[in-house]
């Protein structure tokens, strides 16, 4: 055991959902300042009842010039309302593609070449762009983005349900995005 472990001054925190120490709360003010925790993350220590966010422990006090994040109701959700219903939105891209290609038959080689990689290529991007766009109003509104900003570029409904966590609001955004998904396969379908 170290002696940090030993004494009542190791601290523990919380990141994507693990626990993490025992550390110092001179660490913990380290990844402070590295932004790699911030007022929101959950810590504990001998003596403390719950988890608590650490702004609201001593160790918050080096946080008090730092205001706390504009609270998630009040947080913009449109960019991720946008994502929500992006697949369907995706559907009438691919059907305007294929009604190119149906009328310019002629222009297969340039279809395959050039219009093609569009289907695909348009939905990532966007997906893309809406979750980065979104992850730099969060950071704006005062939360870290983290694993966020891992999430925006791989997948969007992952990142639609982190971000509901991390915000501490229901995910209906991230049940909206599967909605659609489903309802643009069975578009595709008909």
């Amino acid at each position: 055991m170290t002696d940090t472990a030993a004494s009542d001054e190791a601290w523990f925190y919380a990141q994507a959902g693990q626990r993490k120490g025992p550390v110092s709360a001179d660490k913990l003010s380290e990844l402070l300042a590295a932004q790699t925790i911030d007022g929101e993350t959950l810590i504990w220590r001998k003596g403390l009842a719950d988890w608590q966010m650490l702004r609201t422990t001593e160790i918050g006090a080096q946080l008090k010039d730092t205001p706390p994040p504009i609270a998630p109701n009040h947080v913009n959700n449109g960019l991720v309302w946008s994502l929500a219903f992006a697949p369907i939105a995706y559907v009438f891209v691919n059907v305007g593609l294929l009604s190119y290609q149906s009328s310019h038959p002629a222009d297969d080689t340039f279809f395959e070449a050039f219009l093609s990689p569009l289907s695909w290529l348009v939905p990532v991007l966007t997906n893309a762009v809406l979750c980065l766009v979104d992850t730099e109003q969060l950071k704006r509104a005062g939360y870290s983005s983290g694993w966020l900003t891992l999430f925006a570029l791989l997948l969007a409904p992952v990142y639609l349900f982190v971000r509901a966590q991390r915000l501490r609001q229901t995910p209906t955004y991230g049940f909206a995005w599967i909605a659609s998904f489903i309802v643009s396969i069975i578009l595709r379908a008909a």
